[in-house]
């Protein structure tokens, strides 16, 4: 018999792949649950920027009591937001796989993607495309799918990128990117429906002045952001490329960015 030890409790503080899947898991389990990341904040107790800061990036990991106290607001366990679920020691017959680590197929093989995702079992170069529509005049979701319990984004499909590309020319890593698909028209030239986009959810703060990923309580859009300078509480420029298409004003504070659009694929 071989023994294969689990991982049975959390740290005080967050690793950064936790916080990077908490990230990943939040905004959609906040929707579902029908809140914001401001009353999320306030039913457990915390200041109304709590997790919104989280969120962003601006702190790096989430306080036991705030995380346990999200976990039942969202009915979620603590294991599922940080893509760590603990198991006790188990004992397993030699060379026989394990019951959970085997994989389930559904139609679209977006279950399969996502469960490979969770168990980090990307290859290096390889990023996921999630089953997430980015709406480029109003908020794109998708539905969400169960792994294990988990509530995860689906993913449609895994690209392979060289990984020199990666490092030297995108300056990022695999584990903060996500490619997301776009719709609609307010981003016209820039963006075309049928586009990808590589996100990099390590810019999670809207500077420099760019197009970004962001959340908007109902979806994910992806927009151009400019910092109004001078303003006091700070406030960014929400703009769509297409002049048929308005900008607004809003404050930072109110503003959840997924990050920072750093490479675009279309079609010729």
């Amino acid at each position: 018999m071989a023994i294969r030890m689990k991982r049975r409790n959390h740290p005080d503080m967050m690793t950064p792949e936790q916080a990077s899947h908490a990230r990943a898991i939040l905004p959609v389990a906040i929707v579902k649950a029908k809140t914001n990341a401001t009353q999320l904040a306030r039913d457990i107790g915390s200041g109304k920027d709590y997790v919104r800061d989280f969120l962003r990036g601006r702190q790096d990991s989430l306080g036991v009591r705030e995380l346990q106290g999200i976990a039942e607001r969202l009915d979620l366990s603590v294991g599922q937001i940080l893509g760590d679920e603990p198991r006790e020691l188990s004992r397993v017959p030699f060379n026989q796989d394990d019951e959970s680590d085997r994989q389930v197929y559904d139609e679209d093989g977006s279950l399969d993607l996502a469960i490979k995702l969770k168990h980090r079992r990307l290859a290096p170069g390889e990023i996921p495309e999630r089953n997430v529509v980015a709406g480029l005049g109003h908020g794109g979701t998708s539905e969400p799918v169960n792994v294990d319990g988990e509530v995860l984004d689906g993913v449609r499909a895994i690209w392979k990128l060289p990984i020199e590309y990666i490092r030297t020319e995108l300056r990022a890593r695999e584990p903060d990117l996500d490619i997301i698909a776009v719709d609609g028209d307010s981003m016209i030239p820039t963006l075309q429906p049928g586009d990808r986009v590589i996100i990099n959810r390590s810019q999670s703060a809207p500077s420099p002045d760019g197009l970004y990923a962001i959340f908007d309580g109902i979806g994910v859009s992806i927009k151009r952001l400019e910092l109004v300078t001078g303003s006091k509480p700070l406030r960014v420029r929400v703009i769509s490329d297409n002049k048929n298409h308005g900008a607004h004003e809003i404050q930072i504070d109110d503003l959840n960015v997924i990050g920072r659009v750093i490479m675009k694929m279309s079609r010729l």
